[in-house]
Order: C-alpha cells, then structure tokens, then sequence
C-alpha cells in the first residue's frame, strides 16, 4: 500500500477536516457563546439589583445613625430654647434629613421607617428618652437625584418602586416597561433577596423586595441590550469561522513544500534533543513561504538548553521565596500563639474568678479584676490592630484620611494609652509646635507602638523622654529610653518584621514583633521621616512630619 506524501495528506484533511468541523465548531460556540451570555445577563441583573438595594439599606441606615447622634445630643440639653436650635442648625448644615421634630413616645410608630402623607418623604425615627423620640424627614427626591446620577449610563432600566406599584426613581423616568414589570411581580415575593421574574429568554428581569420601607428593586434588560450581545456576537463567530476556513484553505498552497522539507529538519532536531544535545541548532529553509510556526519551533529548540538552565534557575528563586514565606508563617503563628494566649488567660482567669459565688469579692478586688481585663483585652486589641495593618502595608494600599491634627495632644493621649503600667515619662512640647496633617487613627497607633516599644525595653526604670519641638520649622517628634547596647547589625534590620532585640533564650518582653515594621510603613505611606539613634546605650527614634500647618 502506497503512502500518501505529507502535502497530499494535507490537501485531504483540509477538504473532509476542516470545512465540516468548522461548521459544527460554529454551531457548538454560537450555542455556548448565547448560553453563557444569558446566565451574564441573568447573573448581573441579579448583581445589580442586590447592589441598589444594599444602597438603599446603607443609605437609609446611614440616616438613621446620624439622625441617632442628634437625638443622643439632645439629651445633654436640659433647655427646650437650646434644642431647637441646635435643630435649627442641624437641619441647616444637614441636607439630607429635614423637618427635625421632638415627640411624645406615644406617637411613635413600630416601623423604623414610614412614608409621610403625600409619599415625597420618608419618616425615620431616634428614641431621645423613656418619653420623647425625635422625627426627621428624608427626601425621595434625593434618591431619584442619586440613581440618575449614578445609573446614566447604564443601559438596563433601573426602576425603585413601592410594592403597590408607586415609582419613587428610576434612571429612564416612568416608562410603559415599568407598569409591565409591576404586573409581572410575584404574588408572593422574596424578601431580602435578589430573584428573576423574567417571561422573554434573554431578557432577564431582576427584583430585590425590601422589608422595610416595602420597596422593590426593579431591573430590567431591554431588547437592545440583547440584540447588541447574543445576536452581535453570534453573527461575529460565525462570521470569524468562515473567513478562518477560507484563510487556511487558501495559504496551505503556499507553504505546503516548505512545510515537507522543514519538518523532516524538525525531526532531526527532536532526535538529537531526545539524546540530550542540547546544543544542536536546526537549519530551516527560509523563504516567504515558510510557515511562522515552524520558524518559532526552531528557534524553540535552539534555545532549549539554554530555557532548561533558566527554568532550574527560576526553580531556585521561588524555592527561595517559598522558604521566606514559610518563615513568615511560622513567625505569625508563634507571635500569635505566643503573645495571644497570655492576655486571654488573663481574661478567662480574671473572669472566672469574678463569676465565683462560693467567695464574696471586696469592690477594690473587684475593680482592680476588672482594671486587668480592660488592660488585657486593650493590648488583644492593639495586636489584632497591628496584624491587619501589615497587608495593607505590604500591598502599599493603606487606606488614610488626612485632616489637621493637634500634635501636642496626640502626644498627650498616646501617652495615657500607654502609661497603664504606670511608667515614668517625661514630655516636653514646645508651646509653638505646629499643627500636622495625617490620619489621626494611624497617627495614634505610630505614636502608641513607639510608646510601648520604649516602655517594653525601657532599662533601670529610667523615664522615657518625649520631646516634641519645631526643627527649622518642620515639626518633630523625639522618643528616649534607656536601653541595653544594641549591635550595629541588629540597628540595621530593627525596622524588619519579627525582629526582637532580645533572643528566644532571654526575651522577657512581649509583643508581636511587628510594631516598628508597622510604624515605619505607616510613616512612609503619610510622608513622615523616621530615624533611630542607639548611641550611649539610649534608644531614640525621632519622627519629622513633612505634611505640617504652615
């Protein structure tokens, strides 16, 4: 029996291989192509009117926060004349709820929030007392001003409706689809929850009922936005296939010789590689007609060797990072196992003991139990703190919020915070210091943990020096204690994470390791130089803020 010669064999694959498959590949894609984009469409109808929704409840919760700061403010106002015009001035300076009013408790309803008489507001409602609530009034206008705003340009018709069929916004107005959707709801709808009630196949509909207020969330994909989808991209598959099967039948002419003579050089090359030369170069004849394919496999064995020392070089590194970050891991976990379980047997110990009916427990017992949980649970707070900030620092996306801060009484409360064991500081601040611009919680956790820090390693109950001073009109911050002698090359990784001054044999502090790490992240990301000086067996970290009042 004959053989048929590559280029023959090619002339028949093309003709019985390619036309049929690429017709059924056609049909199949098309078909998955329109699956896969009605479970998009059906999906992201359901995403969005989750969304909206879940904006809604945070808005309106929103609303009742502050509207239950005022009415707490009010109860530190004896005077009737005082409250209204602190109302005044909320309602004022406050856009968002109106028509402040103080009520019997009697006239309070049992929803958390209601419509007024005309539906144009919501009524939401703050206890002050055991016998007065206070009433505020949010504009739906608002919201209808929200959703075009924020909805535009989103091609779906988004309509926010009460569930007797009312509008209350929408990003297209009050549209024949609207009143469409409204009959097509379920009798019997899914409260918190976002559900499809779509009749037409790729044109989903997505509600999301809300309990309170009764609104429903309406989503609803037009017949435009399915034609510009599944019908588009339909027509673009099929329309692809065909010029692709035409494209291969009418360049395999071309290339089919060179392809005979260049392959039968490609099997030299794999035997020669099989054998483990990996040096041996193959040689193609090169002309316009040589297929890019065969070109790009032999340059791929040319270079083979050479890719293989690479790889086994790339394999080294990650081996390399692998191990670091199994370091990494293993110091978390004996930081946390280490220094979480001290304050929680304090906790559980201190309040077992407190809980004991078979004692009576004098009231100084009692509080100074209760002086060590507080203590206890602070400092579990303070290193759950330091734990999640260090991604964020890792990851350079710490999140700030920049205002004016008094540096002198920042200062003055991270040292209270810190003082709980009654250490002795010392805190000079100069009556000129300059304001700084920074984010106060971050401030404070820096100022906190260089605290600490000075109160853990503090020596011969020597106090710790705070200066804080204007240095050539830059506000600074100096940070002294008394310290055992520090190595040249300890000073050099001490802003590191896990670093401990002290060995595992001789640590007699505690901590997580990461408190400079955290506050030398923290300085970078809000433009504040930090430097240390270990001189004279004294520890000093001075910080120099570059965002200051001018």
């Amino acid at each position: 029996m004959q053989r048929l010669k590559i280029a023959q064999q090619i002339i028949i694959v093309l003709l019985f291989a390619v036309l049929i498959p690429f017709v059924t590949i056609g049909l199949i894609i098309s078909n998955i192509q329109q699956q896969t984009l009605r479970r998009e469409l059906n999906y992201s109808a359901l995403e969005i009117s989750r969304s909206i929704a879940e904006n809604v409840e945070s808005y309106l919760s929103f609303s009742r926060s502050n509207l239950k700061q005022v009415a707490d403010a009010l109860t530190f106002m004896p005077y009737a004349s005082d409250r209204v015009d602190f109302l005044s001035e909320i309602e004022r300076t406050n856009t968002n709820i109106q028509n402040l009013q103080i009520l019997p408790n009697s006239k309070m309803p049992n929803e958390i929030y209601s419509a007024s008489e005309d539906g144009s507001k919501i009524r939401i409602y703050a206890p002050i007392n055991d016998e007065y609530f206070l009433l505020g009034e949010i504009d739906i206008a608002n919201m209808q001003n929200a959703v075009v705003k924020r909805y535009k340009n989103e091609k779906r018709q988004i309509y926010i409706a009460t569930q007797e069929g009312k509008l209350i916004a929408s990003n297209v107005g009050e549209t024949p689809e609207f009143f469409a959707l409204v009959s097509d709801l379920p009798k019997n709808m899914i409260f918190e929850n976002s559900d499809l009630f779509n009749k037409f196949k790729n044109q989903p509909s997505a509600y999301y009922a809300l309990k309170n207020p009764k609104w429903v969330v309406m989503v609803n994909t037009t017949e435009k936005i399915t034609n510009a989808t599944i019908d588009t991209a339909r027509f673009r598959i099929v329309l692809a296939l065909s010029l692709a099967a035409i494209f291969i039948i009418a360049i395999v002419g071309m290339y089919t010789f060179y392809l005979y003579i260049n392959i039968r050089q490609l099997f030299k090359g794999i035997i020669a590689i099989s054998k483990g030369s990996y040096e041996r170069k193959i040689h193609l004849l090169k002309s316009a007609f040589t297929p890019h394919e065969i070109v790009f496999l032999a340059k791929e064995f040319n270079y083979m060797a050479n890719k293989i020392h690479q790889s086994y070089h790339d394999l080294s590194e990650k081996n390399v990072e692998l191990e670091r970050l199994n370091e990494f891991r293993t110091n978390l976990v004996n930081a946390i196992s280490h220094e979480f379980r001290t304050p929680l047997t304090s906790i559980v110990g201190y309040c077992s003991r407190l809980m004991r009916q078979d004692i009576k427990i004098d009231d100084e017992t009692k509080n100074k139990s209760l002086k060590i949980i507080k203590q206890q649970a602070q400092r579990l707070s303070r290193m759950v703190e330091d734990l999640l900030v260090v991604p964020e620092i890792e990851s350079f996306s710490i999140q700030l919020n920049k205002v004016e801060i008094n540096l002198a009484e920042a200062i003055e409360n991270s040292v209270l915070y810190a003082n709980s064991n009654n250490s002795k500081f010392v805190v000079d601040v100069a009556d000129d210091l300059k304001n700084i611009y920074a984010d106060s919680d971050r401030l404070e956790q820096i100022l906190i943990n260089l605290c600490d820090n000075a109160v853990k390693y503090n020596q011969d109950d020597e106090p710790i020096v705070i200066r804080a001073y204007n240095a050539n009109s830059i506000p600074t911050v100096e940070i002294k204690n008394k310290s055992l002698p520090i190595a040249k090359n300890m000073q050099d990784k001490i802003f590191d994470k896990f670093i401990r001054t002290d060995s595992e044999l001789t640590r007699t502090t505690r901590g997580t390791g990461l408190g400079l790490y955290i506050v030398k992240g923290l300085c970078a990301a809000m433009y504040i130089d930090i430097s240390l000086d270990c001189s004279d067996n004294y520890f000093k970290i001075t910080l120099t803020f570059n965002d200051y009042v001018q």
